[in-house]
């Protein structure tokens, strides 16, 4: 269980809280808005309500007691201020939320340790997937390497992990197997790959692009 604070209960901020408490973690949702942080009050540990651009608000959250911290607030000016505000009153893990490149600029310039920008990402993800019709769901990891799933490639069907020597052979590791919603891990290299599965695979993305042929 992991300890996290969200400020800002936008559409992003609200969600995440959210599915961050139903796995299991203790969630503290603030935001200066009393009548979202009223509707959501049951979905998270606790809720509070304040304008946490004051300084003293964001000090009595006691920022240093959370494993993380996640700014989701929309408005450019008030992100910086707040990011800027937790790190020099030590907060631990920033990650914030930004509304294009320039805010992810300066809110990497202000501390914060992480930055996500949703609609890109989830833009790019999407870009991924419907560009390619074997590959059915992408996890980006680090520049152009991520994991993916995609169907198994035609001249592997029959064979083992071993005979198609896959990371020598082709730059990709095998991690997993999915057969209609089960996931299984693929540790055997005598593993045979069937027609009827798809594969999860890390690589880089014109290594997935040689291996599905498309």
């Amino acid at each position: 269980m992991k300890t996290i604070l969200v400020i800002g209960a936008g559409e992003f901020g609200r969600h995440l809280a959210m599915q961050m408490f139903s796995l299991g973690n203790e969630v503290m949702l603030v935001d200066r808005q009393e009548k979202i942080i009223n509707e959501i009050s049951k979905e998270v540990t606790t809720c509070e309500i304040g304008d946490y651009t004051i300084k003293s608000n964001l000090e009595a959250l006691g920022v240093d007691d959370y494993d993380y911290i996640f700014v989701c607030v929309g408005d450019f000016k008030s992100s910086l201020v707040i990011v800027d505000t937790l790190k020099s009153i030590g907060a631990g893990f920033i990650i914030a939320k930004a509304s294009n490149e320039i805010h992810e600029r300066f809110l990497i310039m202000s501390g914060a340790d992480r930055v996500v920008y949703p609609e890109r990402d989830i833009a790019f993800n999407m870009a991924v997937e419907y560009s390619n019709s074997n590959v059915f769901d992408f996890v980006p990891l680090s520049g152009e390497t991520g994991i993916y799933e995609i169907k198994t490639p035609q001249n592997w069907i029959g064979k083992s992990l071993r005979d198609v020597n896959v990371r020598k052979n082709h730059g990709v590791t095998v991690i997993a197997s999915k057969y209609a919603n089960s996931v299984t891990a693929i540790t055997d290299a005598d593993y045979v790959f069937t027609p009827s599965e798809h594969i999860f695979v890390i690589g880089a993305e014109k290594d997935i692009k040689r291996i599905t042929k498309n």
